[in-house]
């Protein structure tokens, strides 16, 4: 009589050996991923003045990050970057609907200025909370001689706005790419400057809501969930592959049997 034929006898085949490594080389990717997943879903304070002298000696270059007429990297947002700028005092704008991180409502001035080569990027000057302040900072700005040297300044990648309507002495969006059209149409780098730790003449230092303690990133936290799951769907897969195969030479087996 035929001994029963087990799970773990076809699972010793050698093609059903070479499954399991197939699926423990799936099960090692996906816990990598898991594990890169969830290191992004705890959100360090950023921004803060006691890590400011830490993040700015090792802040990359603007050009390793980013490039004018070239769509940023999703995460070169929020990236502390150095860059090498001149002032021309050709262009600046007040923008309005701007918030200091305690909740006072005002302008920004900013400006378009040069990095080296030439290539114009839209920095910010400073923080007024009257629009005539902004106003006159902005005037006074512009009036200026331009620069004839490079200077570093450090500040954080952010977003464009979607161009809004402007009217009167203000913009009511912060869009490069408006700025650029204004400004001759020059590419221009896609994300602008935000400079925080300095203010030009007539202005006050702009200053935004960071993260005041460790935060939960709950999208990276659930996708380093959704791959520990892929990690053992792995080997379940390969089980039941092998007990696939167990069950239909057990019913062929049945079949030729009973005949």
């Amino acid at each position: 009589m035929n001994k029963p034929l087990t799970w773990w006898s076809v699972a010793r085949r050698p093609k059903w050996v070479g499954g399991f490594f197939v699926a423990m080389v799936v099960a090692v990717v996906c816990g990598l991923l898991a594990q890169w997943q969830i290191g992004r879903s705890v959100e360090e304070p950023l921004h803060s003045a006691e890590n400011f002298a830490v993040e700015s000696a090792k802040a990359p270059i603007i050009d390793a990050v980013i490039h004018p007429g070239v769509s940023p990297r999703m995460d070169a947002v929020g990236t502390l970057v150095l860059a090498q700028i001149r002032a021309d005092h050709k262009h600046a704008w007040v923008v309005a609907n701007r918030v200091q991180r305690e909740g006072t409502a005002g302008f920004w001035v900013v400006a378009s200025v040069a990095t080296t080569g030439g290539k114009p990027l839209i920095m910010t000057l400073g923080f007024a909370p009257k629009l005539q302040q902004a106003v006159q900072a902005r005037d006074a700005y512009l009036a200026a001689s331009p620069e004839r040297r490079y200077h570093n300044v450090y500040g954080r990648l952010s977003p464009a706005e979607a161009p809004q309507y402007i009217g009167g002495q203000a913009l009511a969006s912060l869009s490069p790419g408006q700025l650029a059209n204004l400004s001759g149409g020059a590419k221009i780098y896609p994300l602008f400057l935000l400079e925080t730790h300095h203010a030009a003449p007539g202005l006050e230092r702009i200053t935004v809501e960071t993260l005041s303690e460790a935060q939960i990133n709950w999208l990276s936290a659930f996708y380093g969930l959704e791959w520990s799951v892929f990690m053992g769907f792995s080997f379940f897969m390969w089980w039941r592959l092998v007990r696939d195969e167990q069950q239909r030479e057990q019913a062929d087996a049945a079949a030729v049997a009973a005949l």
